[in-house]
């Protein structure tokens, strides 16, 4: 920690000179430092979408996600406890951008064709598509500092994400359990920066420059249009995208972080050890942005093992004590418990645990789609 005085109002503080952008505690003005020379730059373009929920909020919010998920809402607040709910404005590289992508591949015909030669069974099809973003950046380091911030792009289209960035309109705005009366998105509701905005957040420095932002926002951009342009086709030859970047802007964007308990009041609750859940929300709109399920997959088909297993021990002892017939149905639960159990270990490294998603809204349609081959 260093001692600088700020640009803007000349109140000295002491400042983490690793951070990229510098923000005045006093007068909220954003700064940049050169090390070398000791020149102080005010950054401008600093925003922030104000925080609009509080721990009580939020915990009703979740309560009320919870009792839509459950099968009988009037029990929920028995068996679900929420432990912990905790915010903070998390700074994010906001890239208006624009791609343009052309594309041309090789899609199966419908039906084959008798004795033709080979490669025949296929039509080259090419087209372009463009789509418009305001593509949000990550400014820390530690992109997992905060849970679920990581993975937050769930496009429309059938495809795997492999990058953190996301759409900030058709993303940071869905979700919402309640009707709003203001409709605004995010990006329209944002204000210049000043720390009263956070409402009580804890407001997280930057520590991503410019460049950084926008060359991971060409490469997330430009692998997500190769995703989908290689959805028009069963092998694409070629593909070009060409980015046009219209601005950058720095927004400190509010999220609340929720961890829930569950504990089954029925026969359940000697079958199932309670697990930390976690919910992540917008602190804005206050939609529920990504959310883990109590009993996920691997769960049940644990629980429906245990049964089967039991089962089959006291179909075996009836089989013993009164008639032979039980012993087939001892076997089949052996075998159900078995299977169950298989399904369990071994699947469950290469199923992920089910995450309750929301899908995002407003996506702009693709131009110039492949038909679908015919004869």
């Amino acid at each position: 920690m260093h001692e600088l005085a700020c640009p803007g109002c000349g109140t000295p503080s002491q400042y983490d000179l690793r951070d990229h952008l510098i923000m005045c505690p006093f007068c909220s003005v954003t700064f940049n430092l050169d090390a070398e020379s000791g020149h102080k730059e005010i950054f401008g373009d600093h925003y922030i979408v104000p925080n609009t929920a509080d721990p009580r909020k939020v915990k009703d919010l979740v309560m009320e996600w919870l009792r839509r998920l459950h099968h009988n809402p009037n029990i929920a607040e028995k068996e679900y406890f929420v432990t912990d709910i905790r915010g903070v404005s998390i700074p994010f590289w906001v890239i208006s951008l624009e791609g343009h992508t052309v594309w041309k591949g090789l899609a199966q015909r419908n039906k084959r064709i008798l004795e033709a030669a080979p490669g025949a069974d296929f039509l080259l099809e090419n087209g372009q598509f463009r789509r418009s973003y305001r593509w949000a950046i990550n400014a820390r380091s530690n992109i997992c500092e905060t849970w679920g911030a990581a993975r937050l792009h769930e496009p429309k289209e059938p495809i795997q994400v492999e990058w953190d960035g996301f759409p900030l309109d058709s993303t940071f705005s869905r979700g919402r359990l309640q009707d709003m009366e203001n409709e605004k998105s995010a990006y329209d509701s944002r204000e210049f920066f000043e720390f009263k905005y956070s409402n009580g957040l804890a407001v997280q420095g930057v520590q991503v420059s410019e460049e950084e932002a926008l060359r991971r926002a060409r490469t997330q951009v430009e692998l997500y249009h190769f995703k989908l342009a290689s959805l028009n086709v069963d092998y694409l030859t070629d593909h070009r995208t060409e980015l046009e970047i219209a601005g950058i802007q720095l927004i400190h964007l509010p999220f609340w972080h929720a961890r829930y308990v569950y504990q089954p009041r029925t026969a359940l609750k000697h079958l199932y050890k309670p697990k930390d859940k976690h919910v992540l929300l917008d602190g804005n709109s206050t939609g529920v942005l990504k959310g883990e399920l109590a009993l996920v997959h691997r769960d049940k088909v644990w629980v429906n093992a245990l049964i089967t297993g039991v089962a089959s021990v006291l179909m075996f002892l009836l089989g013993a004590a009164w008639h032979p017939a039980f012993f087939l149905i001892a076997l089949f639960c052996l075998v159900v418990s078995g299977m169950s159990g298989y399904i369990a270990t071994t699947r469950s490294g290469k199923r992920a645990d089910y995450t309750l998603k929301v899908n995002s809204q407003g996506v702009v349609s693709d131009e110039g789609k492949a038909a679908k081959a015919v004869a």
